[in-house]
């Protein structure tokens, strides 16, 4: 293991020390030595004290001879060389708890790890919560993030991105919350976030060292979660990521995460898609870290996930109603070589697993139709969509959805919205043929139609829209049918 200058520091803090060391003093240090080498440590006597040279940057030890100091510096490489093997042998075990004890004797500060869902897997138990702030209390007593203390760095401190790969440090003037400031790392897997290791400032400030200690136990924990159990913890541990692609999940994460949004199960829902555009001629990954950055800056009320090689963001309301949101993706699309697919919106969550073929078909037939345009509805593909689908749940979740909510009003015993809906398009709109089909007054039928249209909120003048709905009708009436016959 490599160490930095202010890795070594730290473990020598109890020592007589003076310190000269760049604040970027790299971790590339193999071993201490009596004579000058490459990437080692020179330990050499000079007066009373013993300098440390590590490529530059010094440690001086007072009081101390070159002998006893050699030994001791020689054995923080040993130190760490073992603190390393127990780390990894922990992450091995899955052993989360066991983890986070390792790496405080590194740290000698409170250390928490999360997973995604701000559930926490290991958190130092060296501290009694009275000693430390009210959120600390309350992750050991809960065993999750507060929604407080959620709110509060999603909205109070907005300007730091602590959805970025990486490290993130951060400070906190005035909370009664959250009295520590710190570091926040984000642990990323297949480019999808999968924990989150926090470390306070509390013993004493932190400094490189413990930032590059901390990219130590990043480097073998992202990976391992990756390989080791994927599917198991890395899917389970995004709960929206699961619901939206029919993956496993955890009903009481939900309900967490659902809280810490402040959504609502049967909330309409709807997805954005973004797409860099493949002859953009930039650097895809560069580009895509940037955009997501950007999009959960702005948008704090949407879930920002990646899907390569899409971001994603879902709402718990239509994007059309969201003044805010239309004019920042018009931007998005005006200044960034990207396509955006918008889905049909849905009532529930349980039905989101529908949004992202329907986004994503709405960006694929757009290139078709329109490769001019650079956003796409899926409203618009709709028929494309259902004619080429082989799978009829599918049909059935890209009806018109105003179309779904006339025939769940007729399953609850209102059929004549429904059934007038369908009478006046299969007579070409006629008033008159449709009141003598359903032996109905005129006026009756005048006034349906009337209360349809302010249901419906879409152009009957449109040939695409009246087929779309007679589709839609067509669809749901064979679902309804084949229903009753099983």
């Amino acid at each position: 293991m490599k160490l930095s200058m202010w890795m070594i520091a730290n473990r020598l803090s109890s020592l007589d020390l003076e310190l000269e060391i760049d604040e970027n003093a790299p971790a590339s240090l193999n071993s201490a030595r009596r004579a000058y080498a490459t990437n080692c440590v020179h330990v050499y006597q000079s007066g009373d004290c013993v300098v440390c040279n590590g490529e530059g940057n010094i440690i001086r030890i007072r009081n101390m001879d070159e002998t006893q100091a050699f030994e001791i510096v020689q054995g923080v490489f040993d130190y760490y060389e073992d603190w390393l093997d127990r780390v990894v042998d922990a992450i091995r075990a899955k052993d989360y708890q066991r983890l986070v004890d390792q790496a405080w004797q590194a740290f000698h500060n409170p250390i928490v790890l999360l997973d995604a869902n701000n559930k926490v897997l290991g958190i130092s138990r060296r501290y009694d919560p009275s000693e430390m702030d009210p959120e600390w209390d309350y992750l050991c007593k809960y065993g999750y993030s507060s929604l407080n203390s959620v709110q509060k760095m999603r909205y109070d401190y907005g300007n730091i991105d602590f959805t970025h790969p990486g490290l993130q440090v951060y400070q906190f003037s005035s909370s009664q919350r959250m009295q520590y400031g710190g570091v926040s790392y984000c642990l990323y897997c297949n480019e999808i976030i999968c924990g989150r290791i926090n470390l306070l400032a509390k013993e004493r400030p932190l400094n490189a060292g413990d930032y590059q200690l901390l990219q130590v136990i990043a480097g073998v924990l992202e990976p391992m979660l990756g390989q080791s159990y994927y599917e198991r913890f890395l899917h389970s541990s995004n709960v929206f990521y699961n619901v939206l692609f029919s993956k496993p999940y955890d009903e009481a994460s939900l309900d967490m995460q659902l809280r810490y949004q402040q959504w609502d199960k049967n909330d309409t829902y709807q997805l954005a898609l973004l797409c860099l555009q493949e002859d953009s001629g930039q650097d895809t990954h560069a580009a895509m870290n940037i955009m997501l950055h950007t999009l959960s800056q702005q948008l704090p009320s949407c879930v920002t996930l990646r899907k390569k090689p899409y971001i994603l963001l879902l709402s718990n309301r239509e994007f059309s109603e969201d003044p805010g949101f239309l004019q920042f993706q018009q931007a998005i699309a005006a200044n960034n070589p990207v396509q955006i697919g918008f889905s049909l919106p849905c009532r529930g969550i349980a039905g989101t697993n529908y949004l992202f073929g329907q986004a994503r078909a709405a960006i694929r037939y757009g290139n078709l139709f329109a490769p001019s345009q650079r956003i796409y509805r899926f409203f618009d593909y709709a028929i494309e969509y259902i004619l080429t689908s082989s799978s009829f749940a599918d049909c059935l979740h890209a009806c018109c959805p105003s179309v779904r909510e006339i025939w769940e009003m007729r399953r609850d015993n209102n059929q004549e919205m429904f059934d007038t809906l369908k009478c006046y398009l299969d007579n070409e709109r006629s008033v008159t043929k449709t009141s003598a089909v359903l032996f109905t007054h005129r006026n009756t039928i005048l006034y349906r139609i009337k209360k349809i249209q302010e249901l419906l909120n879409e152009d009957l003048d449109n040939p695409y829209i009246r087929d779309y709905i007679r589709l839609s009708i067509r669809i749901l009436e064979l679902y309804e049918k084949t229903s009753r016959a099983q």
